[in-house]
Order: C-alpha cells, then structure tokens, then sequence
C-alpha cells in the first residue's frame, strides 16, 4: 500500500471520514512527538475460525495506517496493540485484562457473540469502549454499556432471510443445521429467524446442532434433516464448516436449497465449498461486490497489501478504526467521552453506506442479501429492515 507522508503538520480537522473514503486524502493532524494513542484489537487470530479475526485486524490495520500517514488524531499517532482471544471466553478476558492494562483508548473487537459477551464486563469494569465490527447477538442490544457495534442485529438480518426464504423462495418446510460452539451468536440467529419464519406460516421441520471442536460426523445430522421432508436447509456455522457441510450434502445427493448466514461469508467459504456451495444464498454482514468508488478503491489496496480480497470483516474492521478516530479527535486523544461521542455520530460515511449509531450503541444501516454465483458473491436487492 502506497501511504504518502504529508511534509507539512496541519493541526485538528475532524474531515476523517469524508477525507479517508470518499475522496481517499489522509487525514491532516499535526505532527508532534506526543506518547501515541494505544488502540486495542482482539479477536481469534489462530485456529480454524480465525480468517474473521484476521479479516478484521487488517482492514483497522490500513485504516490507522492512512490515519497516521495525514499526522494521527489530536497530534498524536495511533499505535495498534492486537492480542488474539484464542476463540474462547477464557481467552477474550486474559485479552482485554492485557489491553486494559496496556492503556488502551478502546478496543476494537472481538470477532465473535460469545468472545465479546466473555470479554464486556471487563471492558465495562473499566469504561473503556468495546467497538465490535462483527459481533451480531441480540443478547447485547439495548443495554447503557460501552459496548458499540459496526454490523446489524441479528433481529434484522434473520429475520429479513426469513422473509426471503419465505416470500421470495416460497419455502414453507425448512430444516436447520447450527454450530453450538458459538453460542452467543447462533442462539440469537434461530431465534430471530424461527420466530420470523412462523410467524410467516414456515415450518421448521427439522432441527440438527453440532459442536465444531469436536470435528463431527455431517452425515448422520445430514441423514436425520433430509429424512424430515425439508424443502430447503439453514446453516448457521462458521465458512470453513459450512463449505464442509455443503460438500457433504453434495456427495449424498440432497438437492435442497441451501442458506446460511453472514458469518460464513468469506473466501474460505468459496474456496473450501467449490461448485457445491454454488446458489447458495445469504445474509449479507456487508456488501462486498459493492460498486461504490470508496469501497473500490478499499479493495484495490488491500489486494495489493495482503494478497487477497478482503472480506465483510475487512470493511468492517476499517470503519470501526475510522470512526473510533473521528471519535477519539473529539475527546482529544481520551478514552474519557469515547463512549459519549460515538453514541452521538451520525450519518458517518462508510465505504458503501452511511451508518449511526442509536442510543444503546447499535450500528443504523443499510444491510443485503447475497447469492454464490459463478464462484463468487453476488448480491441481491436490498431488504427493508424496517419489515420485520
């Protein structure tokens, strides 16, 4: 990635957001030999469910990065601390007792429902914001805490794939197949789906869980939900094992349309799933085929930074850096008020959409529905979440 240094200090501007995406300029702050603004990162960098995390780190990795290219936030650079929380509750509060004591400003983070849910206490023990990009539960939704998220709730985003599967697709028999590891986050995804499914007239005729360290057995599940008579079958599990579970439902032969939710939707997905997660469609945590310059242009340069195309945690990962740091100009530098002057944003320019967020710190913005087409993601027109 090509950052070029400004060789002059401009101090204070709080333009970041529109600086930094929509017309790609670094953001002018002065330039002085201040202590740096620590910024925790925590989420699950090692394992198989880890590529989310990594996603993440990245995307806020460029994000301080350009920051710190135009002069920082407040005079000061920001300097990334990045702990890995190892995929359990134990290790997300090993993570954030580490970062809190660092003397970090905030924490983006963590990837995960469960992780973050393990982690917040702590965060709120010692009002330090915890900005998640992709940590989807209902569990934390309308609660005064310093807890903020980049991603829609999962009320919206179940519940607007009900809809589809429903209306759209004309499926009223559905079985479906959820990872128990994740508690957090699956719980709170077939509720907000079941609930809205039914509520249609939709039938869950089948219902099969599985926990993901073990390494289990598909078929047996598989067996057991296409024997129910299901017209189609929702997976909630992480990408590399919902690629594993569409190949398993390749080989047996089960036609049935395929669905499953945003925390599979990355390349590994594709990668791992080849031609048999082909029509399989999705909530989208984010619009990754996106047309709009900004996001264009994000995509470009983290192909040339890392090697391969970023995915919802990515973006996600980004804004959740950039508008912390808008946030962070505000309270010059301190975690003091952090809480206060992200809960006040409002309409802050994304790479794709506009988001703010309310009272209780969730994230208010658009969200999409997606299809595998042709080896790739392909979206959908948008839901209207307000049709719940």
């Amino acid at each position: 990635m090509k950052i070029q240094r400004l060789a002059s200090c401009v101090s204070g501007s709080i333009v970041l957001a529109g600086l930094l995406i929509a017309t790609g300029t670094s953001f002018l702050g002065g330039c002085t030999d201040k202590a740096p603004i620590r910024v925790g990162f925590v989420a699950e960098l090692t394992g198989r469910q880890s590529e989310l995390g990594v996603q993440e780190r990245n995307g806020v990795q460029m994000a301080l990065e350009k920051i710190n290219a135009g002069g920082g936030v407040a005079g000061r650079r920001l300097e990334l601390i990045v702990r890995d929380d190892l995929g359990t509750a134990e290790g997300a509060q090993t993570a954030d007792r580490a970062l809190i004591e660092i003397g970090v400003a905030a924490i983006i983070g963590h990837a995960t429902s469960g992780q973050t849910i393990a982690g917040l206490p702590i965060a709120n023990a010692a009002r330090i914001v915890m900005l998640s990009p992709t940590a989807s539960t209902t569990d934390l939704s309308g609660k005064d805490d310093y807890f903020l998220r980049m991603i829609n709730t999962l009320q919206d985003r179940a519940g607007g794939l009900a809809r589809h599967v429903y209306q759209r697709r004309g499926l009223i028999r559905l079985a479906v197949l959820y990872d128990t590891h994740n508690a957090a986050y699956v719980q709170s995804y077939l509720k907000a789906f079941t609930e809205k499914y039914r509520s249609l007239g939709g039938k869950v005729v089948g219902e099969a869980k599985f926990s993901s360290p073990e390494q289990p057995n598909f078929d047996p599940l598989l067996s057991k939900l296409r024997a129910s008579k299901a017209e189609g079958l929702l997976i909630i599990a992480s990408d590399n094992d919902t690629a594993l579970i569409a190949q398993r439902i390749h080989l047996i032969g089960w036609r049935a349309p395929l669905f499953t939710s945003a925390w599979a939707q990355t390349e590994t997905l594709i990668k791992n799933g080849g031609e048999a997660v082909e029509g399989m469609e999705y909530e989208e945590a984010y619009a990754i085929n996106s047309q709009a310059p900004a996001f264009l242009n994000f995509k470009v340069r983290y192909q040339e930074v890392f090697g391969w195309p970023p995915s919802f945690g990515a973006a996600l990962g980004y804004e959740a850096a950039l508008v912390l740091a808008a946030a962070l100009q505000k309270t010059g530098g301190k975690a003091r008020g952090l809480k206060e002057a992200l809960l006040s944003t409002r309409d802050f320019p994304g790479l794709v959409d506009t988001f703010s967020f309310d009272s209780s710190g969730d994230v208010v913005r658009p969200f999409h529905l997606g299809v595998v087409r042709d080896g790739r993601f392909a979206d959908f027109e948008h839901p209207n979440p307000k049709d719940r």
